[in-house]
């Protein structure tokens, strides 16, 4: 062939493919494109920006129902020991792994990682990964038949850091054990079963979070067994600040110093005594995304480890609608919902959402199982912001409130040093009930989180008159401790291990 000849099919070949790309695509291959993508797809090719995209795949590489249970038996077996313990109360030892457990396809992932720019996270749970890719790449995906269906990863915005209402309350409740935390725990009857001897110990807490600053005064008596950074994917969650892209740490820190921070005389928290999960799912600016994915790895990491409580907040999304918050759509809540049923405690923040746009609750405290808490000032009366409910398909949020005006809460100082501020927020309030619920389960150790759901509210002071403002009302942790009622049916479906075998049977190719 000559050079003209060899230039001549090049230009048809280049030809050729432009016109295939205008080509309409395949019905089963559009179909996997979800309205969502196509439309940041179009964003996208304005912008030049790389896509944030779920992958979900059809199977996870069984190749029958042989191959699925030796595969359950070999998940079973890495299965951490707290975590088997923690499950087995909500699930027979027959049942205690299941086909979300199932690693995903390595065979599929490496495809999937070769024809994108960047894997972000794996979820088992999801069947999924989620990736950066171009829009060229997202046609290529679609077109792999291990691919079930894509979606956007969607980004949500960071509940505005509020400003205390009440300026200067916290320092009039000062107390020679709890310094100015007191108000704060004493509003939910924490002290009391402190001086019963609880503190959380042996209790795994999980919180999600952006950075935490792990090093402060605060934390020096605190138990840390593990810590990841999702965002950055490394071993330290506090602000790392050579990368101008780590913007803050002190979300973190003022959470976890009301959960479980420690210095006697200035802040103590409800479980000071419980062992730490810290999980950076979040960047500490209210201008920055927070991508779902991250903490949809993090609950899925905190499980693994034996997480018996979560303790996160979020804000609301981008891409969510209302018709959304319905305790089954968003991953969050999904991933959320997961964890209720393997056995995890789920404390999430309603929202600050009550006097802008949004003006609802956030994913994933629509979750079914999940313990969504509102925000309550220092006279028992709901926080100007405090999301309100109910969820889109009708049920009661919040469950509970706690202290969210004027908390205080561990920070940084401007000199670098160890300080201690004010700040308000569900985010704040959560963390007081998520403390609160370590200590129920360190006083009942084979409680559920339906039975610690149901201690919660069936003893919260508007547990006669529940509304979509206060839930249930104030938590009262004494009487919670105290309850002895049975437990109504956990409101989240498990997958069982016979579904999984029927389910895999059917998609062996």
């Amino acid at each position: 062939m000559t050079r003209r000849s060899r230039a001549r099919a090049g230009i048809i070949a280049a030809a050729a493919l432009l016109l295939a790309s205008r080509l309409p695509l395949k019905p089963d291959i559009q179909a996997k494109l979800a309205p969502d993508l196509l439309k940041a797809m179009a964003s996208s090719a304005r912008t030049g920006e790389p896509l944030r995209i779920w992958v979900y795949f059809r199977d996870k590489g069984e190749t029958g129902q042989g191959s699925l249970m030796t595969a359950l038996a070999k998940t079973r077996q890495t299965l951490a020991t707290h975590a088997a313990w923690r499950r087995s109360k909500v699930r027979s030892q027959a049942d205690l792994v299941d086909y979300e457990d199932l690693p995903v396809s390595a065979a599929y992932a490496d495809q999937v990682k070769d024809l994108t720019l960047r894997v972000r996270t794996v979820s088992r749970w999801l069947n999924a990964l989620s990736v950066e890719a171009a829009s060229d790449q997202v046609w290529t995906l679609a077109a792999l038949d291990t691919v079930e269906r894509l979606d956007v990863v969607r980004a949500f915005r960071q509940s505005e850091v509020l400003e205390p209402e009440i300026p200067g309350e916290a320092a009039a409740a000062r107390n020679p054990i709890y310094g100015q935390a007191f108000a704060q725990l004493d509003q939910i009857n924490v002290p009391a079963l402190h001086r019963q001897g609880l503190s959380g110990k042996g209790v795994v807490v999980c919180l999600l979070d952006v950075g935490f600053r792990w090093d402060h005064e605060v934390f020096r008596l605190s138990h840390l067994i593990r810590q990841w950074d999702f965002v950055f994917g490394d071993a330290d969650v506090r602000q790392d600040a050579a990368n101008p892209n780590d913007y803050s740490d002190a979300h973190g820190t003022a959470t976890w110093s009301l959960l479980g921070g420690f210095k006697f005389g200035t802040m103590i928290g409800p479980a000071f005594g419980a062992d730490i999960l810290l999980g950076k799912t979040e960047v500490g600016t209210s201008e920055t995304p927070i991508e779902e994915d991250y903490w949809a790895a993090g609950i899925e990491w905190a499980e693994s480890l034996g997480a018996e409580v979560v303790s996160s907040s979020l804000g609301y999304t981008d891409w969510y609608t209302f018709k959304d918050m319905d305790g089954k759509t968003a991953v969050t809540t999904k991933a959320a919902n997961r964890a209720v049923s393997l056995g995890v405690v789920v404390v999430n923040a309603a929202g600050n959402e009550r006097r802008n746009a949004w003006a609802h609750i956030i994913a994933p405290a629509d979750g079914f199982g999940v313990i969504a808490v509102g925000a309550m000032d220092a006279t028992g009366k709901i926080a100007s912001f405090s999301s309100p409910g109910p969820t889109y398909d009708g049920r009661i949020k919040p469950e509970v409130c706690a202290f969210g005006v004027s908390n205080w809460v561990a920070a940084k100082a401007k000199d670098g040093g160890d300080t201690y501020v004010t700040g308000s927020g569900t985010s704040y309030a959560t963390p007081l009930v998520a403390g609160a619920v370590a200590l129920l389960l360190e006083a009942h150790r084979d409680w559920t989180p339906t039975q610690v759901r149901d201690a919660l509210i069936k003893t919260a002071n508007n547990a006669a008159a529940p509304n979509n403002d206060y839930g249930w009302g104030i938590v009262d942790a004494v009487a919670a401790a105290a309850t002895t009622a049975k437990p109504a049916a956990v409101a989240v479906t498990a997958t069982t291990t016979a579904k999984a075998a029927t389910t895999a049977a059917t998609r062996v190719r």
